[in-house]
C-alpha cells in the first residue's frame, strides 16, 4: 500500500507534465528547427524563428521563450506568433497568437494584440516591436506582467 501511493503520484505528475512539455520534443520543436533552417541569413524582415527569455515583473519568475513568426495563411494583414515557453525544467505552450500587423519598409513589425490563453489562464496582452534581429515586448495578463526579449537563433 505504501508503494502504491508514490507510484500513483508519479503517474499523476507525468500525466500533467508531459503534455505541458510537448513543445520541447513535438511538433513545435520540428517547426522551430525547420524555420531556423529555412531562415535567410542575415534576415530580411521580422518573420522566422526567435529565442530568448521572459521575466515576470510581479514575482521575478523567468524562463526560456521561443517564437515562430509567419504571415497568417489566408488572412492578409495578419501574422501568427507561435509560442513555446519554459519555467524551471518544464516547457509549456505551443499556442498561436494571431495579430493584425503590417511589415514596415525596414522589415520591422509592430506587435500589439490580445488573446485568450488556453486552459482557462485568462487574457494575455502584448505590446512590442520586432526588427530583423531583435524582438522586445511587454506582456500583461490578469495576474502577471513582464517583459520578453528574443534574438535570432544561431544557424543550425
Amino acid at each position: 500500500m505504501l508503494l502504491v501511493m508514490p507510484v500513483r503520484l508519479i503517474l499523476l505528475a507525468a500525466a500533467i507534465v508531459l503534455p505541458l512539455s510537448s513543445c520541447g520534443t513535438g511538433s513545435y520543436a520540428r517547426g522551430f528547427a525547420a524555420s531556423s533552417t529555412a531562415m535567410v541569413r542575415p534576415p530580411v524582415n521580422a518573420e522566422g524563428p526567435w529565442q530568448g527569455t521572459w521575466v515576470s515583473a510581479v514575482n521575478g519568475h523567468h524562463g526560456p521563450l521561443w517564437c515562430i513568426v509567419q504571415r497568417s495563411a489566408g488572412r492578409p494583414g495578419y501574422y501568427d506568433f507561435r509560442y513555446c515557453a519554459g519555467w524551471g525544467v518544464v516547457r509549456f505552450g505551443d499556442y498561436t497568437h494571431r495579430v493584425a500587423a503590417r511589415l514596415a519598409s525596414d522589415g520591422s513589425l509592430k506587435l500589439n494584440g490580445a488573446m485568450i490563453l488556453p486552459a482557462g489562464l485568462g487574457t494575455y496582452r502584448v505590446d512590442g516591436r520586432l526588427t530583423r534581429e531583435a524582438f522586445v515586448a511587454e506582456y500583461q495578463s490578469a495576474n502577471d506582467c513582464g517583459k520578453m526579449e528574443l534574438r535570432r537563433p544561431p544557424a543550425p
